[in-house]
């Protein structure tokens, strides 16, 4: 396999998954790839944790359930006590939530048990690098995850705004002037003036065409609220999607 220039020349790795059969299945396959090490196995929590200290690893990779144990409990715990070490999951579990869990335990890669020994490589080799990996399968999700946030915390911050102020932004979204707005409140355009310029800043915006989409998009949360979603299966080849650092 070509080496990208950016990443370090040996990779130690120590997996953690509560087969054995798979536990085996990996060393033997990395164990082909001249630039990765694997420095030790585990199939419980508490035996990944004592080898972090013997083994130091570069890498982490680990199921989501370890035996009775929870592989995000797991990931949290190495990624306060070893912050340089970078954890994988390698799982069949494709659940959503898992998958937001993950990342939010502070997992630099998420990769299904279907992927090719290369796809596993190569996601060792970038959240080995820093970087961020998700399965090609799972990337959607993880897209439609990140805007659901940025949605939220805009909604959010409109709907903190008192009403007068949520009029303001109707009458900015429907593409009144300032002039107009003002006559419509019955204050002076300066006084107006120096709202907006309040408005925007607990906003974190600075133009009208930015508070008339934040309106938007806060009216449109209120249509979705009681509105149930559906995600669609999307078939791609389960392969990892490197994501930008």
């Amino acid at each position: 396999m070509e080496q990208s220039p950016d990443i370090r020349q040996q990779v130690r790795v120590l997996l953690v998954d509560h087969s054995d059969l798979i536990l085996q299945g990996l060393k033997t396959t990395l164990s082909q790839i001249r630039h990765i090490v694997v420095v030790g196995t585990a199939n419980s929590q508490g035996e990944a944790v004592a080898l972090l200290k013997t083994c130091r690893p570069d890498v982490v990779v680990l199921d989501i359930q370890v035996g009775h144990s929870s592989g995000i409990e797991l990931c949290r715990t190495i990624r306060k006590s070893y912050p340089q070490i970078a954890v994988l999951f390698f799982t069949a579990n494709d659940d959503k939530l898992l998958l937001r869990a993950a990342i939010l335990a502070g997992a630099q890669g998420y990769l299904l048990k279907r992927a090719s020994s290369q796809a596993v490589a190569k996601a060792i080799e970038i959240v080995s690098a820093g970087r961020a990996v998700v399965d090609q399968q799972l990337t959607q999700e993880l897209l439609a995850w990140v805007r659901d946030g940025k949605r939220t915390a805009l909604c959010e911050r409109v709907e903190d705004c008192s009403s007068a102020d949520r009029r303001i932004l109707s009458l900015i979204a429907a593409g009144q002037s300032t002039k107009e707005i003002a006559r419509e409140l019955k204050v002076t355009p300066s006084v107006l003036a120096a709202r907006l310029r309040r408005l925007y800043k607990r906003l974190n915006i600075s133009n009208r065409s930015q508070a008339a989409r934040h309106f938007v998009q806060w009216e449109k949360g209120l249509s979705g609220r009681t509105t149930h979603s559906h995600s669609t299966a999307i078939s791609a080849p389960s392969a990892p999607s490197q994501l930008p650092s």
